[in-house]
C-alpha cells in the first residue's frame, strides 16, 4: 500500500508540476473553469446560510438541492473545499485532487486484493486503473471521481455479501446509499453494471448465490436508496425534466456511433471530450474512453482468450455494451452518446490484465496479434483523420498521441519477448502516463488565459447569498458563469440541471435553448434584459478584460401591468418570427389560460400588435413596480405601493416549492409570462414575503430517516452472524 501511494503522488507531481510551472497554474478549461470553479463557490457560499434552497446565482435563479446534487453539493471533496478562504480556492482543489487519486487507488488496491491478485500486481492495477483515461480525462469534469469510488465501494460490499462474509448486507445498504448520494445520474450506471457483474459472478461456480442471495442484495440496495430519500425526492421533478434528459431517449438505438472513432477510444489516450475526435462527424467523440497507458486491452483480450470463465465472460460483455448503442442503457435520464461507466469496463479490464500476469504465462503469440490488430485500427483512424483533414495533420498534439500509442505498443513486444523486465515495463507505464497528463492539461491552455484575466478583474464575491438591489446582470461576451464568480444573480449560466421551465423563456427569444442553454439571449436582448430586471452589464472580452455599464432599459424587480394575453393567444405569435415575443410580454403579462379568470380584474384584454415600442413599454411598467426588494436563500421579501388591485410581475421561475404571503395573510402564486411567478395584490400599501421550501424535503426526511431504521436492523441481523463462513478463492 506504501508503495503504490507512493506510486500515485509521484505521478501527480511529475504530470502537474511541471504543467503549474510552465503555464503559472494547473486549472484546466471549460466545464471546469466555466463550472466546476463557480459551483463550488456557490455551494461554499450556500451551505454558509444554513438553509440552502433557492440560488438568485443559478441562471434566472434554481432550486439549490436540485441543480447542485449532481455537481457539488453531495460531494466531501467539496465539503474540504468550502473549508477554505475563496482566495485560496486553487490551493483547496489542488489538496482534494490528490485525496480523489489517493482513494481511487486504495479502494481499487483493496478490491484486486479481495479477488485474489497477488500484492505487487494489485498495487500494479490499482495504478493502472486510477491513470486509466478516463481517469486523466475526468480532470475536465471534477465530479466525476466521486461516482468511481463509490463504485468501487459497491463492488467490495457485493463480493461481502456473495461471500456471506459478516456486515455484508450492512455494508452493501451502505455502499449503495454512498452510490447514490455522491451522484443519482452514475448511480444508474453503477447499479446496473454491478448487476450484471453479479449474474456473471454467480454463475462462476465460485460464490455461493441464489435466489435468497439475490434477494438480500436487492432488499440491502433499496435499504440504501430510501436512505438516499432526503436528496432523491426534492431532486425527482427536475432529474426529469431538465432539457439534457429529456434531449433524446436512454434506449434510442438510431443514435448509432461511430464505430471507428469507439474503437480507437478502446486503444489510445484522447485529450479532452469533445475535441478528441480527429474525425468529422464522428458521434462517438462523447465517449470517455476506458484504455489503459501502454496496456489498453491486450492482456485483458489474452485472459479472455486463455479463459473460460464468468471474468471472461463479462469482459467480451462489457466490450459488446461499450461499442454499441446499447451503452445507452447505462445512461438512464441522460444522453446515451455519453459513456460515463466507463470506469465499470475499465476495472474489469485491470482484473483480467492483473490476473494474466500473475499466471506468468508466455504470452508473446496473444501480444502481437493484439499489436497488429490495435495498430490497424490506429492506422485507419489516422488515415481517416488525413482524409477530412484535407491529407494534413491536425496538429503536434495528434502527432504526439499516435507517438505514445507506438511507443506503448513497441514497449509491450520487448516485454512479451523477454526483451524488457516487467518491472521496466512498469517504468514505462508511468512514463506513458505522465505524457499522457502532460498531452491533455496542455491542450487547454486557452480558456486559462480567459480565466487568468478574469481573476484579475472580477472580485470573487463574498458574504450573504443576497440578491442585490440591482437584481441582475448580463455578459456581453461569452462568459459563462462569471455572475457567479461576482456572487450577483445574471442572466447568463452554464448549467445541465436547470429549473423547470425556463427553456420556454429562452424559446421565446433564440427560439432554440438547448444549442444556447450557455448563454444570455442573442436577440432582442435589450428587451429581454428590460423583462428579466437586468441593470449591470459587464462587457468582458475573450482575455478576460472587463468593462461595467448601467442597461438603458432598467425595471426594478417587482412592476405591474395593466393588461394581458392569454397563453393560447401568446402561443399563436411563437410561429412568427418577425414579432418580438419579449416586447410582447413588456407590454402585457402573459397568463395562462385557467388562471385568467382569477387573474384578470383589473387588466384589460390587450392586442398582441400594439407594443412596438420598447421607450414606451419600459415607461409602462416603470409606473408602478416595488419600492425594495431583497432576496435570500429561503425566497424574497418586497414591499409595493399600488393605486389599485394589481398582477405584480416576479422574473423569479415559478416553481411548486414557493409559498407567499401579503401583509402576513397567504396568498396564491400564479404562472406568469410562461415560466414566472406573479401576485395579486390590492390597493394600498403592503409588504410581500415568498419563501421556498424545496418540494419533497420533508417527506424525503422521513423516509430517510426509516431507511435508517432498517440499517439498524440490517446491522443487528449481520451481528447476530458470529460464525460467518469464510471463503477461499479456488
Amino acid at each position: 500500500m506504501r508503495k503504490l501511494l507512493f506510486l500515485i503522488l509521484a505521478t501527480l507531481a511529475l504530470a502537474l508540476l511541471p504543467v503549474m510551472f510552465l503555464r503559472g497554474d494547473l486549472w484546466i478549461s471549460s466545464d471546469f473553469l466555466h463550472q466546476e470553479l463557480p459551483f463550488i463557490l456557490e455551494t461554499k457560499r450556500m451551505l454558509a446560510t444554513g438553509a440552502p434552497w433557492w440560488s438568485w446565482n443559478t441562471y434566472l435563479g434554481s432550486d439549490f438541492i436540485g441543480s447542485y446534487s449532481f455537481y457539488t453539493l453531495t460531494s466531501p471533496f467539496v465539503w474540504i473545499n468550502c473549508l477554505f478562504p475563496e482566495s485560496m480556492l486553487e490551493l483547496g482543489l489542488a489538496i482534494t485532487l490528490v485525496l480523489k487519486f489517493l482513494c481511487m487507488g486504495w479502494l481499487s488496491w483493496r478490491y484486486l486484493r479481495k479477488m485474489g491478485v497477488s500484492r505487487q500486481n494489485s498495487v500494479f492495477g490499482a495504478y493502472l486503473f486510477s491513470f486509466s483515461s478516463f481517469g486523466i480525462a475526468s480532470l475536465y469534469y471534477y465530479h466525476f471521481y466521486e461516482p468511481i469510488i463509490a463504485f468501487l465501494l459497491l463492488l467490495i460490499a457485493v463480493e461481502m455479501l456473495l461471500r456471506h462474509e459478516r456486515w455484508g448486507m450492512t455494508c452493501v445498504a451502505l455502499a449503495s446509499f454512498v452510490v447514490t448520494f455522491v451522484n443519482f445520474y452514475f448511480a444508474i450506471g453503477s447499479f446496473i453494471a454491478v448487476f450484471i457483474y453479479v449474474i456473471f459472478r454467480g454463475f462462476s461456480g465460485e460464490v455461493d448465490f441464489g435466489v435468497k442471495v439475490m434477494l438480500k442484495g436487492l432488499g440491502a440496495v433499496l435499504v440504501g436508496i430510501v436512505m438516499c430519500s432526503f436528496l432523491l425526492l426534492p431532486v425527482y421533478n427536475q432529474m426529469l425534466i431538465t432539457t439534457r434528459a429529456d434531449a433524446q431517449s436512454a434506449f434510442d438505438t438510431t443514435a448509432m456511433l461511430n464505430l471507428l472513432e469507439r474503437l480507437r477510444t478502446m486503444f489510445m489516450p484522447k485529450v479532452v471530450e469533445g475535441t478528441t475526435a480527429f474525425v468529422p462527424a464522428g458521434s462517438a467523440s462523447y465517449s470517455n474512453e476506458a484504455c489503459i497507458a501502454v496496456f489498453g486491452l491486450s492482456l485483458a483480450l489474452i485472459y479472455a482468450w486463455h479463459h473460460r470463465n464468468w471474468l471472461a465472460a463479462l469482459l467480451v460483455t462489457f466490450l459488446l455494451l461499450y461499442l454499441t448503442p446499447l451503452n445507452g442503457i447505462f445512461t438512464l435520464f441522460t444522453d446515451p452518446l455519453y459513456t460515463r461507466w466507463a470506469y465499470a469496463l475499465a476495472l474489469i479490464v485491470v482484473l483480467c490484465s492483473v490476473r494474466q500476469l500473475d499466471e506468468e504465462k508466455d504470452v508473446k503469440r496473444g501480444v502481437w496479434c493484439y499489436a497488429v490488430l490495435a495498430s490497424i485500427i490506429v492506422l485507419m483512424f489516422v488515415g481517416n483523420a488525413l482524409i477530412g483533414n484535407g491529407l494534413h495533420f491536425p496538429g503536434i498534439r495528434f502527432v504526439a498521441l499516435i507517438a505514445l500509442f507506438f511507443a506503448g505498443i513497441a514497449a509491450l513486444v520487448l516485454w512479451s519477448r523477454g526483451k524488457l523486465s516487467l518491472r521496466f515495463l512498469k517504468v514505462v507505464v508511468l512514463v506513458c502516463v505522465v505524457a499522457q497528463m502532460w498531452l491533455f492539461l496542455l491542450n487547454l491552455r486557452a480558456d486559462s488565459i480567459w480565466y487568468d484575466g478574469l481573476k484579475n478583474n472580477v472580485k470573487y464575491g463574498c458574504g450573504d447569498v443576497t440578491c442585490r438591489a440591482d437584481f441582475r446582470g448580463g455578459n456581453s461576451f461569452l462568459v459563462y458563469n462569471a455572475g457567479m464568480l461576482r456572487n450577483q444573480a445574471s442572466v447568463e449560466g452554464y448549467h445541465s440541471v436547470i429549473t423547470a421551465g425556463v427553456d420556454s423563456l429562452f424559446k421565446t427569444v433564440m427560439r432554440d435553448f438547448w444549442a444556447n442553454n450557455k448563454l444570455r439571449a442573442n436577440v432582442h436582448q435589450d428587451e429581454f434584459d428590460a423583462l428579466l430586471s437586468v441593470k449591470t452589464i459587464y462587457d468582458i472580452d475573450s482575455v478576460g478584460n472587463m468593462e461595467k455599464r448601467e442597461a438603458e432599459h432598467f425595471i426594478p424587480m417587482g412592476f405591474a401591468y395593466d393588461s394581458y394575453l392569454t397563453r393560447s393567444e401568446f402561443d399563436k405569435l411563437m410561429g412568427d418570427t418577425t414579432i418580438n415575443l419579449p416586447l410582447v410580454m413588456l407590454g402585457h403579462v402573459v397568463l395562462e389560460d385557467a388562471e385568467v379568470e382569477k387573474m384578470s380584474d383589473g387588466l384589460t384584454h390587450g392586442d398582441a400588435q400594439a407594443t412596438s415600442n420598447l421607450a414606451d413599454a419600459v415607461a409602462s411598467r416603470q409606473q408602478c413596480v416595488a419600492t425594495s426588494f431583497q432576496g435570500n436563500s429561503r425566497g424574497f421579501e418586497a414591499k409595493v405601493t399600488l393605486p389599485a388591485t394589481k398582477v405584480i410581475f416576479f422574473s423569479v421561475p415559478y416553481s411548486e416549492g414557493f409559498t407567499a404571503s401579503i401583509d402576513g395573510i397567504e396568498t396564491p402564486i400564479y404562472k406568469a409570462n410562461l415560466c414566472m411567478m406573479a401576485i395579486k395584490a390590492p390597493e394600498g400599501k403592503h409588504s410581500i414575503s415568498v419563501s421556498y421550501y424545496p418540494k419533497g424535503l420533508k417527506t424525503g426526511v422521513w423516509l430517510s430517516l426509516l431507511g435508517i431504521v432498517l440499517l439498524v436492523l440490517l446491522l443487528w441481523r449481520d451481528m447476530k452472524n458470529s460464525q460467518p463462513r469464510r471463503f477461499r478463492s479456488r
